[in-house]
């Protein structure tokens, strides 16, 4: 699974990427899921009244609500973005919001202020308002800013989409981890490969023909 973030002040074009770069992955024959950050403080994902509210009320830590045609699970608490991620097995997971998860970054916004304010060592790309009219292009303020390419995410998404891959391509290949289970592999967020790795270097790093550097295998049958 591959996770890419798009992020950025309100009104600056967010939604609009996400939607445009969902559509144009689906095309390319991947699967596809999103995640939604939202800081507003009043939010809350269930409506007073409902009977999936007085599950909560009553003292439910988690409540799932199945219809016939979706299925919407609802914790009595802010779930980190790793417990998030452990429900999704889609071949790209889209960020819409700063979750603070460390992945290739597409950053939204109208000035290049916004940018300064929002920057991260993660950002791959530039979108949003300050690329130029969604429909037209036009408008667009600069082709590159901070040595990255500033994309209009409705009328170039396909660049936009060949960045993401790369970039996640690339971040999926760095990982030090690999795990399969019946000869078939599984995808592993960053966060989870990472726990691995430190648990199994700490279990063996006591043990003799240990060395700094060297490929670690174990086999579980």
């Amino acid at each position: 699974m591959r996770t890419v973030m798009i992020k950025g002040f309100s009104k600056t074009g967010k939604t609009s990427t996400v939607t445009a770069l969902v559509a144009e992955l689906k095309k390319r024959g991947y699967t596809v899921g999103t995640v939604k950050d939202i800081h507003f403080e009043g939010y809350h994902a269930d409506v007073e009244g409902t009977d999936t509210y007085k599950h909560r009320q009553a003292g439910a830590r988690r409540v799932t609500a199945r219809g016939t045609g979706d299925t919407a699970i609802i914790a009595d608490r802010q779930m980190t973005i790793h417990e998030i991620l452990k429900y999704y097995k889609e071949d790209f997971v889209i960020l819409e919001g700063d979750s603070g998860l460390k992945c290739p970054t597409v950053i939204t916004g109208r000035t290049t202020e916004d940018i300064d304010k929002r920057w991260c060592h993660e950002a791959v790309a530039i979108s949003g308002v300050i690329a130029g009219d969604p429909v037209t292009g036009e408008g667009k303020l600069m082709d590159e800013y901070r040595g990255l390419p500033v994309i209009n995410g409705i009328t170039e998404v396909e660049k936009l989409a060949d960045i993401v891959g790369k970039n996640t391509e690339k971040m999926v290949e760095n990982m030090e981890v690999e795990l399969t289970i019946g000869g078939e592999d599984v995808w592993m967020v960053p966060f989870v490969k990472e726990t691995i790795k430190n648990v199994v270097v700490g279990a063996v790093k006591a043990l003799d023909g240990y060395e700094e550097g060297k490929e670690i295998v174990i086999k579980v049958k």
